[in-house]
């Protein structure tokens, strides 16, 4: 979702991610699941990528 918003268009994101490893909801691909702890790390600064994208310069996360 957040690749379909444009640039610095985001006053505030508010965000709590899964624990790795912690819980699981039965939905492929979710984050927290990886094989690996370094694959869970490389999603969420992926996610937090995005975020600062959209963030507008004064904007909150």
């Amino acid at each position: 979702m957040l690749k379909t918003l444009p640039a610095g268009s985001v006053n505030m994101c508010v965000t709590s991610p899964p624990y790795y490893g912690l819980r699981d909801y039965g939905i492929d691909g979710q984050l927290g699941t990886e094989d690996a702890p370094a694959l869970y790390i490389e999603r969420l600064v992926d996610i937090f990528s995005e975020v600062y994208r959209v963030l507008r310069k004064d904007g909150t996360l």
